[in-house]
Protein backbone atom coordinates (compact mmCIF):
# COMPACT_ATOMS: atom_id res chain seq x y z
CA UNK A 1 0.00 0.00 0.00
CA UNK A 2 1.26 3.64 -1.12
CA UNK A 3 1.50 5.96 1.58
CA UNK A 4 0.30 9.38 1.58
CA UNK A 5 3.21 11.27 -0.62
CA UNK A 6 3.66 8.60 -2.91
CA UNK A 7 -0.34 8.47 -3.53
CA UNK A 8 0.01 12.09 -4.18
CA UNK A 9 2.74 11.73 -6.36
CA UNK A 10 1.16 9.04 -8.42
CA UNK A 11 -2.33 11.37 -9.00
CA UNK A 12 0.21 14.22 -9.73
CA UNK A 13 1.79 12.25 -12.50
CA UNK A 14 -1.26 10.23 -14.00
CA UNK A 15 -2.60 13.58 -14.30
CA UNK A 16 0.70 14.91 -16.35
CA UNK A 17 1.28 17.27 -13.97
CA UNK A 18 4.52 19.30 -12.58
CA UNK A 19 5.06 20.36 -9.58
CA UNK A 20 5.47 23.94 -10.32
CA UNK A 21 2.05 23.49 -12.22
CA UNK A 22 0.27 22.24 -9.22
CA UNK A 23 1.50 24.72 -7.06
CA UNK A 24 -0.18 27.58 -9.68
CA UNK A 25 -3.10 25.14 -9.34
CA UNK A 26 -3.50 24.46 -5.64
CA UNK A 27 -1.87 27.57 -4.24
CA UNK A 28 0.44 24.87 -2.41
CA UNK A 29 4.04 25.87 -3.30
CA UNK A 30 6.46 23.66 -5.12
CA UNK A 31 8.61 23.27 -2.35
CA UNK A 32 6.12 21.97 0.21
CA UNK A 33 4.48 19.84 -2.88
CA UNK A 34 7.75 18.08 -2.93
CA UNK A 35 8.17 18.03 1.10
CA UNK A 36 4.94 16.04 1.42
CA UNK A 37 5.55 13.62 -1.62
CA UNK A 38 8.68 12.46 -0.16
CA UNK A 39 6.71 12.29 3.36
CA UNK A 40 9.26 15.10 4.70
CA UNK A 41 6.71 16.77 5.74
CA UNK A 42 2.71 16.03 6.74
CA UNK A 43 0.10 18.34 5.23
CA UNK A 44 -2.88 19.90 6.93
CA UNK A 45 -6.05 18.82 5.36
CA UNK A 46 -6.81 22.35 3.88
CA UNK A 47 -3.51 21.69 2.19
CA UNK A 48 -4.39 18.13 1.14
CA UNK A 49 -8.25 19.55 0.17
CA UNK A 50 -6.44 22.21 -2.17
CA UNK A 51 -4.21 19.67 -3.53
CA UNK A 52 -6.67 17.14 -4.61
CA UNK A 53 -9.12 19.40 -6.02
CA UNK A 54 -6.03 21.16 -8.04
CA UNK A 55 -5.87 16.83 -8.91
CA UNK A 56 -9.76 16.70 -9.66
CA UNK A 57 -9.65 13.98 -7.13
CA UNK A 58 -11.18 14.04 -3.29
CA UNK A 59 -9.58 13.08 0.00
CA UNK A 60 -11.97 10.01 -0.15
CA UNK A 61 -10.02 9.29 -3.25
CA UNK A 62 -6.86 9.61 -1.99
CA UNK A 63 -6.92 7.64 1.01
CA UNK A 64 -8.91 4.58 -1.17
CA UNK A 65 -11.52 4.97 1.74
CA UNK A 66 -14.01 1.91 1.01
CA UNK A 67 -17.35 1.71 0.95
CA UNK A 68 -17.66 0.68 4.63
CA UNK A 69 -16.53 3.96 5.59
CA UNK A 70 -19.00 5.82 7.77
CA UNK A 71 -21.81 7.30 5.19
CA UNK A 72 -21.75 10.36 8.08
CA UNK A 73 -17.92 11.18 7.83
CA UNK A 74 -18.22 10.66 3.87
CA UNK A 75 -21.26 13.32 4.13
CA UNK A 76 -18.40 15.03 5.81
CA UNK A 77 -15.63 15.33 3.40
CA UNK A 78 -17.77 16.36 0.77
CA UNK A 79 -19.62 19.22 2.82
CA UNK A 80 -16.22 20.65 4.03
CA UNK A 81 -15.05 20.56 -0.01
CA UNK A 82 -18.07 23.17 -0.90
CA UNK A 83 -16.70 25.80 2.31
CA UNK A 84 -14.38 28.44 2.00
CA UNK A 85 -11.05 28.29 3.12
CA UNK A 86 -11.65 30.73 6.23
CA UNK A 87 -14.57 28.68 6.79
CA UNK A 88 -12.81 25.11 6.53
CA UNK A 89 -10.08 27.08 9.08
CA UNK A 90 -12.88 27.55 11.30
CA UNK A 91 -14.22 24.13 11.43
CA UNK A 92 -10.91 22.29 11.77
CA UNK A 93 -10.10 24.91 14.83
CA UNK A 94 -13.99 24.06 16.18
CA UNK A 95 -13.15 20.09 15.78
CA UNK A 96 -9.86 20.60 16.94
CA UNK A 97 -10.78 22.18 20.73
CA UNK A 98 -12.93 19.04 20.88
CA UNK A 99 -10.14 17.13 20.66
CA UNK A 100 -7.88 19.07 23.25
Amino acid sequence: MMNLGEKLRALRLENGISTTQLELLSGISQSNISKIERNVQSPSVDTLLKITEALGTSLIDLFDISDDFPTDLVNLVNTAKKLTPQQRKKVTEMIQSFLN
